[in-house]
């Protein structure tokens, strides 16, 4: 790669989904020049489930109170104090937010929470090139070497990676593809004129059987649609030959519980699909000159699936520790390791339970055995778990 036209610059994050915009806004709290590089131009859509819990309240109240604020109030976003997990058609488990806080759950279309994210991204200190996207990397003595589709060239003391599950940045540093039995694959569509059985904004969850255990979505948006999803284990479903389509509409229209809720339903838009990496433990999270955050260090959780709240965090954490680096001029993989370590003390509890209870939940008559045993055990305690977890 010619050296001649680079732009230098002491960190260069990949990635503008919400780890890396978190790992741009503390990298600008603490006064951290860098550039953020994004292949889409924003907004930009993508598909998801549409639910923020815990550590997305975390990491915005971290990031800064006025911003957790304004999450709060934005008028694209619907807040629940109480969620439902169906273990079955007749058992299920009622998440519900302690009396004097409001969110247990947040539902926000991407393309609007990743954008309200990025609007925050500071001018002084964030360089935002978007729209292009990323082609070649080099590690070198003296930095990271960064090549653009568009010829432009990047030279960075630091490289985050938080391009998510594809990471190229995860698959040329560290040479880690995510395996299928460490992921979830998930289809999803918006529907209209949806009936609900609650004033409450409640999320219906419900895990349903075809081989393997299945985790079916609902989630009310602010502009009266709903995300509808389904999905699970990719290799269980590539197993057995699932088809989650075939299997989402059959919930949605044979369902006991759900058909009635659908009958005057209308699908806005297509079928959409995606990974979910939870390969936390499978990967080196970081290396020579670079850290991974978000998917691309696989921190979904196994169980509920979500990955916003726990890539934000990592994001905070990568930026923490990339202020070390500057101030001691180190950047060897030895000297950042602690930032794996400070992941797994920070999600390493709670990342091993969900997969425990994901594997645990293959079992269906042991699984709804023990949590109709626990459930009153579970519901009086989800209050100050939560609390512990989001603020």
């Amino acid at each position: 790669m010619s050296h001649e036209n680079i732009l230098e610059t002491d960190v260069c994050i990949v990635g503008a989904g919400p780890s890396g915009a978190a790992t741009s806004i503390k990298l600008s709290k603490l006064g951290i020049h860098h550039i953020i590089i994004d292949k889409a131009e924003f907004p930009r859509d993508k598909t998801c489930g549409d639910g923020l819990i815990l550590y997305t309240y975390k990491a915005l109240k971290e990031l800064d109170e006025e911003l957790f604020q304004k999450f709060l109030r934005h008028p694209k976003v619907l807040h629940s104090d109480s969620m439902k997990l169906h273990i079955s058609n007749d058992h299920y488990i009622h998440f519900r937010e302690a009396e004097d806080r409001g969110s247990l759950i947040t539902y926000a279309r991407r393309i609007d929470f990743d954008n309200f994210l990025v609007e925050q991204l500071d001018e002084i200190y964030a360089t935002k090139i978007f729209g292009v996207e990323v082609r070649k990397i080099y590690i070198e003595n003296e930095g990271v070497l960064i090549g653009l589709k568009n010829k432009m060239q990047i030279k960075a003391k630091m490289l985050v990676g938080a391009d998510g599950i594809q990471s190229m940045v995860s698959r040329k540093l560290a040479n880690h593809k995510v395996p299928k039995e460490e992921m979830s694959t998930f289809i999803n569509a918006y529907y209209s004129g949806v009936t609900s059985s609650s004033n409450r904004f409640e999320a219906e969850i419900r895990l349903h059987y075809k081989k393997i255990p299945l985790f079916f979505y609902i989630f009310p948006l602010v502009d009266g649609q709903v995300n509808v999803s389904l999905g699970g284990n990719t290799a269980g479903i590539q197993k057995h030959n699932i088809n989650l389509k075939e299997v989402l509409q059959e919930i949605l229209t044979s369902h006991p519980k759900v058909k009635n809720h659908f009958i005057n339903a209308k699908r806005e838009g297509n079928w959409r699909g995606w990974g979910i990496p939870y390969d936390f433990y499978k990967k080196p999270l970081s290396g020579e000159r670079y850290m991974l955050v978000g998917d691309a260090a696989g921190l979904a959780n196994p169980f509920y699936k979500e990955g916003v709240g726990t890539g934000m965090m990592s994001g905070i954490i990568c930026a923490k520790k990339i202020r070390e680096c500057l101030k001691e001029e180190n950047y060897s993989h030895q000297f950042l390791k602690d930032y794996d370590e400070s992941l797994k003390e920070e999600f390493g509890k709670v990342l091993r339970f969900s997969k425990l209870s994901l594997v645990f939940s293959r079992n269906r008559k042991l699984f709804s055995f023990v949590t109709k045993l626990f459930k009153s055990y579970v519901e009086r305690r989800t209050p100050a778990i939560v609390k512990r977890r989001s603020y």
